[in-house]
């Protein structure tokens, strides 16, 4: 799978939990806060995996 698609498969999924939470009553606050650290680290750990990757096919 394209590294672009995971990325935005695994954005979406983050998304999805957010919203599903928020639907289920969950407060606004915290949501914010998870949001704010897990969208980053989605992404940081993705190009840290496409580029372990890269390394290790070389």
């Amino acid at each position: 799978m394209v590294p672009r698609t995971k990325m935005i498969l695994m954005n979406l999924a983050v998304a999805g939990a957010i919203i599903y939470r928020w639907l289920h009553g969950s407060p606004t606050v915290p949501l914010i806060i998870t949001g704010l650290i897990m969208f980053p680290l989605v992404n940081i750990l993705m190009v840290l995996a496409a580029k372990n990757s890269a390394l290790s096919k070389k």
